[in-house]
């Protein structure tokens, strides 16, 4: 009898701890995709917060009152895949940097708009502002999306567009009857060695001139703004929003408008964080000019 209920109890047991053992498994199939989808969670907020973190320090490594931070980089990754790196570019030859800029119609041109002025500092080596050097192209955007921006044009021909100021320290050099012109504004060079300027002494100079007396050589600092001074009236009397522009320079500037590049990396997990940081602020108050 005692033996018979032996048996029973072992048989009760085994079957017992088969149900728990199938329990278990069970609950261990959902629970651990579970616990996976929750560690890919938190690797993807530390990949996140990884990469602001790189941007902070890409921030920090740049300099609040000197534009000419050219390039820095964060240390490589760490071995097992994981950690942060950023990259900066603050000077460059080519404005804007190509497909990273804000014209709505191509991202390889930036805009000048009204109240939107272009500003820079010239702090390099002397640059060549002859017809093989630095010149600024300018076009109106392709607005109505055909992928041709030559069938849109300006109306006005010889009427001045864009207004100039290259001021150094202790003088500036206005643009006076040499603005750029509505027929310049065809996505051909400009190139500024020749305009003629009004100093504030009320001297004439040109730009090439003015610009060799005043701003070389280093460490002389120059600053040039362009600003739209009329309407962009088309010929079908349309009104286009902005210009479109590209600036080439024989040599590295500044760069009105620095570009970070940071990543973040957590167990597979990566977050690119690409930031526009503003170098130099622009002043619109004196976007205007008196034609006598």
């Amino acid at each position: 009898m005692k033996k018979n209920q032996s048996w029973s109890a072992l048989i009760i047991g085994i079957f017992v701890t088969t149900i728990i053992i199938i329990i278990a498994i069970y609950l261990l199939e959902k629970i651990i995709p579970f616990s996976r989808d929750i560690k890919g969670v938190e690797n993807g907020n530390i990949s996140y917060y990884r990469a602001n973190t790189a941007l902070n320090e890409a921030l920090l490594s740049m300099s609040g009152s000197d534009p000419s931070y050219q390039t820095g980089s964060s240390p490589s990754l760490y071995a097992n895949g994981s950690g942060m790196v950023y990259s900066v570019s603050a000077m460059g030859k080519t404005l804007p940097q190509p497909g990273l800029w804000n014209s709505e119609y191509d991202p390889d041109w930036a805009i000048l708009a009204p109240g939107k002025p272009i500003q820079l500092v010239l702090k390099s080596a002397a640059i060549d502002w002859g017809p093989t050097g630095t010149y600024f192209t300018f076009r109106i955007p392709d607005l109505n999306g055909d992928g041709v921006w030559t069938d849109q044009t300006l109306s006005g021909g010889t009427t001045p567009l864009i207004n100039w100021t290259l001021s150094a320290s202790g003088d500036s050099l206005q643009s006076s009857g040499s603005q750029i012109i509505v027929n310049e504004i065809n996505g051909n060079p400009v190139f500024f060695n020749t305009k003629q300027w009004l100093m504030l002494s009320g001297s004439s100079d040109t730009f090439n001139n003015f610009y060799t007396s005043n701003c070389t050589p280093s460490p002389k600092i120059c600053t040039l703004k362009l600003s739209l001074i009329n309407p962009l009236t088309l010929t079908n009397g349309e009104s286009a929003p902005y210009l479109e522009y590209q600036a080439h320079f024989d040599t590295p500037i500044p760069l009105q408008t620095a570009v970070i590049e940071t990543e973040g990396y957590a167990g597979g997990f990566r977050k690119n964080i690409t930031r526009f940081i503003q170098q130099m602020t622009t002043n619109e108050a004196l976007d205007f000019t008196v034609f006598q």
